[in-house]
Parts: C-alpha cells; sequence; structure tokens
C-alpha cells in the first residue's frame, strides 16, 4: 500500500473566467447569467484537490464527501474567478479544507469542504460491487 502523509497548510488553488457553461442559466435557472452555486463548488471542490495532489501517492485519488458554503456574490460571465484551499483538519484519510473563492472584485464564497483519499482501485472495485448488487437486486 502506498504512503500518504498529508500535513496541515497544505494549499491548492484554480482559477477559471467564467464563461456561459459556468452560469445558473445554462444549468437549468432561466434568465440568471451568473455564475451557478453548484459550478463554484466544482471550483472549489478543485482547488481542494490542487492542496493534496502533488502528496499523494500516483495510484490514489480524492473524492468530496461533504460541504457547507456560502455563495456571497454573484459573479457575471467574463469575470475571473478563482478559488484558494487550505488544509485545516486530517483524519487519517479524510481531509478537510477552509476554501475561499474569489472575483476581479469581491470575496464571492466560502466553504468548509473534505475530501477521502483512497488507491483509485479501491474506488473502482466499489462503483463494481455497487454495480453487482445493482444487477442482482434488478434480477430477482
Amino acid at each position: 500500500m502506498s504512503l500518504f502523509s498529508p500535513v496541515l497548510g497544505l494549499k491548492g488553488m484554480v482559477q477559471w473566467t467564467v464563461s456561459s457553461k459556468h452560469l445558473a442559466a445554462s444549468l437549468g435557472n432561466d434568465g440568471v447569467p451568473v455564475l451557478a452555486t453548484p459550478m463554484l463548488l466544482d471550483l472549489m471542490e478543485i482547488a481542494a484537490d490542487n492542496a493534496i495532489r502533488p502528496i499523494m501517492p500516483e495510484d490514489w485519488i480524492s473524492v468530496g464527501i461533504s460541504a457547507n458554503l456560502r455563495h456571497l456574490k454573484m459573479t457575471p460571465e467574463g469575470f475571473v474567478v478563482w478559488a484558494e484551499a487550505v488544509v485545516v483538519g486530517i483524519d487519517r484519510q479524510k481531509i478537510t479544507f477552509q476554501i475561499k473563492a474569489y472575483d476581479n472584485l469581491d470575496l464571492v464564497g466560502e466553504a468548509e469542504h473534505s475530501r477521502f483519499c483512497l488507491p483509485r482501485q479501491q474506488l473502482h472495485d466499489q462503483i463494481q460491487n455497487k454495480r453487482t448488487r445493482l444487477s442482482n437486486h434488478t434480477g430477482e
């Protein structure tokens, strides 16, 4: 098994230019041409993953398991938006982050987010197990 040794204070960042695919209007909220909350969460999750990716074994991945997000300000199309994540908690393979997101003018969001880190094969085995359970369930 690969060694995984996260540390407090690790930081990750990601930046986008808000485009039509990021807008609430593109996700079914007609007439709302600003950064959608689910897209803000996606940005924050990527920043968190970026914080720990360099120290994870090559054959490991991280998956989001919880998020408490506050979307504070709207961000129009064409603005730059970025998120900065910091590791603030470690419980074996569960890593907790504090994340802030900004646009050209404002703090637009804050979140506490947790990710679970595991070997990629373990995730694939769990997926296959769930598919098998569904197949057995529907075949009864």
